[in-house]
């Protein structure tokens, strides 16, 4: 993505999946490196972002996810992908790096926090279910956010189509362009 921010004209980033950041915190296997999405935000260019994902780390087989992870709750995506349930301080901690990433935005940001669910895992029957784990980012998002950027807690899950629509708004507030 960085490659992409740098080498091309991106008028508006919409980064609805930060798992990546998370895993780079905790030792999931899809560290995508330090700058996780943060290179539209430093450029300058329109950013919504929504913690998509974040309520998990991902790693391999179920087996090395059980050594790696112990005592977890996880989701066997695929025979070599398994989900683990992030932990409260885990959460706390992306939360903060969110809000750091945010805090040094050059253009405009906005983020969406779907609290009805961060990802298909984690809504009412899913594994990783947890409203408390989602007020907890909430929060954490809060204390280290400036109070100038843009927070938009919705009623909804990050797969409904209220919040698809709500993604899209605010990429015309944040951008000045018509979705």
């Amino acid at each position: 993505m960085e490659e992409l921010i740098h080498g091309e004209e991106v008028e508006a980033v919409v980064d609805l999946s930060l798992h990546e950041v998370l895993d780079g915190l905790f030792g999931g296997d899809y560290d995508a490196g330090p700058n996780r999405g943060s290179s539209a935000l430093r450029k300058g260019i329109p950013t919504i972002i929504v913690p998509g994902n974040t309520d998990f780390l991902v790693t391999g087989p179920l087996a090395l996810a059980e050594q790696r992870f112990p005592g977890r709750v996880y989701h066997v995506h695929n025979a070599a992908i398994t989900c683990i349930r992030s932990e409260p301080r885990e959460v706390e901690a992306v939360a903060k790096r969110i809000a750091e990433m945010c805090n040094e935005a050059k253009g405009p940001v906005k983020i969406l926090v779907p609290t009805g669910g961060f990802s298909a895992f984690d809504r009412v029957g899913g594994p990783f279910h947890d409203p408390t784990a989602t007020r907890l980012f909430g929060a954490s998002l809060k204390k280290y956010l400036k109070k100038t950027v843009p927070v938009a807690a919705l009623p909804y899950h990050i797969n409904d189509p209220e919040f698809a629509k709500a993604i899209l708004d605010s990429l015309e507030q944040v951008s000045g362009k018509a979705c």
